[in-house]
């Protein structure tokens, strides 16, 4: 019967009019008819009378003998308001017996038995929730049909009711695992509650959140992506009721945990985002229960987003939210399965071994949870050493898992449980490993983050039968999942590069070059997604460190299958990915700007933001990130720009031997090669036949350990003797196998007066190597060995980069420059006095004079000082101690007064007309040995900041030769209209070719100078 709104008013005022009298039980009885015909606000007024009235001998008792259900009623109301402010679990049971008391003694047409109902139906959630008993759950749902079915169409309280039910059955579902009556609840009820009228926003707001929450159960363990898309619809609309200063933690739970599953399923970034989003920004629940759950979703949406994205700050956010659960677990009731199984996500080690045993043990047979709990309590299992345990749980939980995510994520977990198995004396059973992966990838999308690696999986799996069988046709099916692994784009990259990886080798291993070139492609692209402005510094360099070598193994089998410029562009791709990324957010949008004038203008604006990141908070430079990476997907797909951004072509990278060949010299464990790239756009490739990764792995490391150990202090005599003839014995290598055949192919004599320019661009160990100095040099006074090498044939440069050479041939070098000298004789932080220094600026005064000069010396010589001092002039010159961190490179840098200019405040520098730089200091061209191809040093970091010279250091340098190099270099760069760095490099060559004729014996003082630029 449709709500009478003239009728209901009139009962309305007869219930004010009465209570004005003091009259509560009249007061009462028109209230409540008030209420039944569907007035908003009746219910609160007998609410208030309710909590005034006491029990039976209480002065206040008003109630007459004829109105024993509102009695009881009112008696449960005390009861009830007694236990939340005691937590008596008693009394919320003296609540239940006298609610269901009044409701039983309440003739049907009593206008207050509707709210009897409701109270009864809230009263038995409330303990369900206390002691997670499904009797008070299949009760509490009986009352709620009822206390739906007494309200009128159109009643104002019927949006409440019907949320109620909702909800009621999503945690019938949760318990039982019986869909259907949830599924009918939603059709039948829910669907068709929210086009009815009446109700307030926030009750209609909490009818979607219920609906939401309900239909994510339902495509969570059935895979129906309509489902999941309602789900996300209705949780936006729910929470979009609700304003900022008061957010609905329930409301923007449920949402968040849709987008988490939406997230995952198809591999979207923005869904994850967008749940982490819509958790940060709802105020702290006072619900103990409302705080454990959004915290567990958080935790959630963080450990998904971390997996996609391999950001550490999401794990340590996760770990912080964990610590936040468990404290809010300590005020939940304590033997509730849910708390469990929150508290199984929570801890870690035995605890959560214990937590998801008790979670086991509380969950009912059929509750939905199961697979997901056994799957964790495996995984606890593994990770506290029980290897047979952890296989046993995982198989129950595969077992139970009929489909959706959980089947997804418990054959998942058993899948890797299961490889390897055998070495820890698990017993696994044919065929089990692989039969797991299957099923985790038959169940879920190409685009879930979970795909590459349970194909990964699914093909180490055939791997592993062809080893025992040698049936071709397992690893051609092995070969297939790992090809669909690497396109799996809704992975996380990691995953996708390990599998790009295991394509190749598996590739090789098939003799199939061509596919094994396909797969190291692939994975060369994959690799510069690392350079990601999303990604912590940390998390860049710890993600390239799995692909380090992966463009020099897709060079190699570019150049074996003779494509030598695919191998120049592969290099090109696979290096530098950390500065690359820096320098495609200072990319010119010239053209773009005459093309499209306003997605250039908000590509502008996002990468200032970016470049200015001093205050944004973590979330924020993400969605920044995120943004930039979406335009710069629009922009590619404007016509004539599908290369915006993207990796550059041997054509484009010819010009940076215009001036003379670029030796690129590859190493790799399929082969060896010195790739000359020729003026004019030529290419040529040298085969190293007695070069490998080993051997000069073996090289490298004893020169750099034999030259450290030779600057440590107190150093013995015998020590720097060692060092020294380990400098000629790698000087002696270099020649014999890279250096002689290089200029023998080029045909250049080992002398030349005019040497020619020749430009190095080493990989792998080769970077810490001084190639430039390769040669034979007698030892002693008496030895007659006649010197030969480099020195003698060409002027050597560096160059990280093909990019970078062609960048810096397009920009001039400036006329009539000025110079900043920064200088610093002792840092006061326990490094070496450098008396030196003193008279490398008396050099630089003599030279160039105090018109072109600007000192910053000793105090002045602060971090500070010199980032407002280098844009206004184009040289720099520093005379000071440099610092190397081979374990966090990115520290490493130039020591001031007032600490350390590392690397990163040096590349965030700007400097459009910067020219050249010396660094008079140690170590500042060698970078650390775990990314070598990554160019983590000081030189380079100079160079992003926008110099186009730089000379500096491969090791430490005596600090009576760096001024006399200094000197020299500075006075052989004067010209007939001023000094100029257009000869930088053959000015260095000249100075150090002085020392050396001074100290040809001893190569330590004279083979670290280098130079990088043009």
């Amino acid at each position: 019967m449709p709500v009478d709104e003239g009728e209901y008013g009139g009962f309305h005022r007869s219930g004010v009019r009465a209570l004005g009298q003091q009259q509560y039980a009249e007061a009462f009885y028109w209230f409540s008819r008030a209420h039944a015909t569907g007035h908003p606000e009746a219910a609160n007024q007998i609410y208030r009378l309710v909590h005034t009235a006491g029990e039976p001998g209480d002065p206040f008792f008003v109630w007459q003998p004829m109105t024993e259900p509102v009695v009881l009623f009112a008696a449960a109301a005390r009861s009830y308001r007694e236990f939340t402010a005691t937590g008596d679990v008693d009394l919320l049971d003296r609540a239940v017996t006298l609610n269901r008391e009044s409701v039983r003694s309440a003739p049907s047409d009593l206008p207050a038995r509707t709210l009897m109902l409701a109270s009864l139906r809230d009263v038995l959630r409330d303990r369900y929730d206390h002691r997670g008993r499904t009797a008070d759950l299949a009760e509490a749902l009986g009352v709620a049909h009822e206390a739906l079915n007494v309200l009128p169409t159109g009643h104002y309280a019927r949006l409440r009711a019907t949320q109620l039910l909702i909800a009621l059955e999503r945690e019938r579902y949760q318990a039982t695992g019986d869909a259907d009556p949830l599924r009918t609840a939603v059709e039948a009820i829910g669907r068709p509650a929210l086009t009815q009228p009446g109700g307030t926003p926030e009750d209609r707001a909490a009818l979607e959140s219920s609906l939401c929450g309900a239909l994510l159960s339902l495509a969570r363990n059935a895979d129906e992506d309509p489902l999941l898309e309602e789900a996300v619809d209705l949780g936006r609309a729910a929470v979009g009721r609700t304003t900022s200063a008061d957010p609905d933690v329930v409301s923007r739970n449920n949402l968040a945990a849709a987008l988490i599953t939406r997230g995952t399923r198809r591999g979207s970034l923005d869904d994850l985002n967008s749940a982490v989003e819509v958790l940060l920004a709802a105020r702290e629940a006072d619900d103990p229960k409302h705080v454990s759950e959004a915290a567990t979703t958080l935790m959630a949406a963080l450990h998904a987003r971390a997996d996609m994205t391999g950001r550490a700050t999401d794990r340590r956010g996760a770990e912080a939210v964990g610590e936040h659960l468990q404290e809010a677990l300590r005020g939940a009731p304590a033997g509730h399965p849910q708390r469990l199984v929150q508290e199984t996500v929570a801890v870690h080690g035995e605890a959560a071994v214990d937590a998801a045993r008790r979670a086991l043990d509380a969950l009912p047979p059929a509750h939905v949870e199961r697979p997901f709990v056994a799957a964790l309590l495996a995984e606890a299992l593994k990770a506290a050493g029980r290897r047979s345990e952890a296989v046993e749980v995982a198989r129950q939980a595969a077992a139970l898992a009929t489909g959706g995510r959980l089947a997804v994520d418990a054959n998942r977990v058993l899948g890797n449980l299961l490889m390897g198995a055998d070495e820890h004396g698990v017993v696994v059973r044919e065929g089990e490993m692989l039969a797991a992966f299957t099923a985790a990838a038959a169940a879920c999308d190409e685009t879930d983050v979970v795909y590459a690696e349970v194909k990964t999986g699914q093909a180490v799996a055939l791997i592993n039968r062809f080893l025992r069988d040698e049936d071709e046709s397992d690893r051609r099916a092995a070969v297939a999942a790992f090809r669909a692994a690497t396109e799996a784009t809704g992975s996380s990259v990691q995953d996708r590069l390990f599998a790009a990886q295991c394509w190749a080798g598996a590739a090789l291993e098939a003799d199939d070059r061509a596919d094994a070139l396909a797969a190291a492609c692939t994975a060369v692209a994959l690799l510069r997604e690392f350079g990601w402005a999303g990604l912590d510094r940390d998390d860049q360099v710890q993600s390239i460190q799995d692909g380090k070598a992966m463009p020099r193994e897709a060079a190699a089998l570019a150049i074996a299958t003779g494509q030598p410029e695919l191998a120049v562009e592969l290099l090109e791709q696979g290096r530098s990915v950390l500065w690359g990324s820096t320098l495609h957010l200072r990319a010119d949008l010239a053209a773009l700007a005459a093309y499209d004038p306003a997605r250039a203008a908000e590509l502008e604006q996002v990468r200032a933001a970016l470049n200015e990141d001093g205050g944004l908070d973590q979330e924020e430079r993400l969605r920044l990130a995120r943004h930039w990476q979406q335009l710069v997907c629009e922009v590619r797909e404007l016509p004539g720009f599908s290369r915006f951004l993207g990796p550059a072509t041997f054509d484009e990278l010819a010009p940076a031997a215009a001036e003379g060949p670029v030796v690129i010299v590859n190493i790799s464990t399929i082969r060896c090669d010195a790739i000359l790239v020729l003026p004019g756009g030529g290419i040529d490739v040298v085969e190293l036949p007695d070069v490998n990764v080993p051997g000069i792995d073996a090289v490298a490391n004893t020169y750099l350990s034999h030259l450290t150990a030779a600057t440590e202090p107190g150093a013995t005599g015998l020590t720097r003797e060692r060092a020294r003839h380990t400098v000629h014995d790698t000087l002696e290598w270099l020649w014999k196998h890279i250096a002689r055949p290089v200029l023998d192919r080029l045909a250049w004599p080992p002398e030349s007066t005019t040497p020619p320019r020749l430009w190095w661009c080493p990989t792998a160990s080769l970077t810490v190597l001084p190639l430039h100095a390769a040669g034979r040099y007698p030892r002693g006074a008496h030895d007659r060995t006649e010197p030969v090498g480099l020195p003698y044939a060409t002027v050597s440069s560096y160059t990280t980069t093909l990019s970078a050479l062609v960048d810096a041939r397009r920009r001039p070098a400036p006329t009539d420059p000025t110079l900043l000298a920064v200088a610093l004789t002792d840092t006061e932080r326990g490094h070496a006095v450098l008396p030196g220094v003193a008279a490398e600026l008396r050099a630089l005064d003599e030279i160039l004079g105090r018109r072109q000069l600007t000192v910053l010396a000793e105090d002045a010589a602060t971090s500070a000082a010199v980032r407002r001092q280098l844009p206004a002039h184009a040289w720099a010159h520093f005379a000071c101690h440099g610092w190397l961190d081979m374990a966090a490179p990115a520290g490493s840098g130039l020591c001031l007064r007032d600490g350390d200019l590392n690397l990163l405040d040096i590349a965030d520098l700007r400097l459009d007309t910067a020219d050249l730089a010396f660094l008079s200091a140690c170590h500042t061209r060698l970078g650390a040995g775990q990314l070598p191809d990554e160019a983590v040093h000081t030189a380079a970091a100079l160079r992003i900041a926008g110099f186009r010279h730089v000379v500096a250091t491969l090791w430490s340098i005596n600090d009576q030769a760096a001024p006399q190099v200094a000197a020299a270099f500075y006075r052989h760069l004067a010209g007939p209209d001023g000094p100029t760095s257009a000869d930088a490099a053959r000015a260095l060559h000249r100075a150090v070719g002085e020392l050396r004729a001074r100290h040809l014996t001893d190569p330590t003082l004279w083979v670290p100078f280098v130079h990088d630029g043009p």
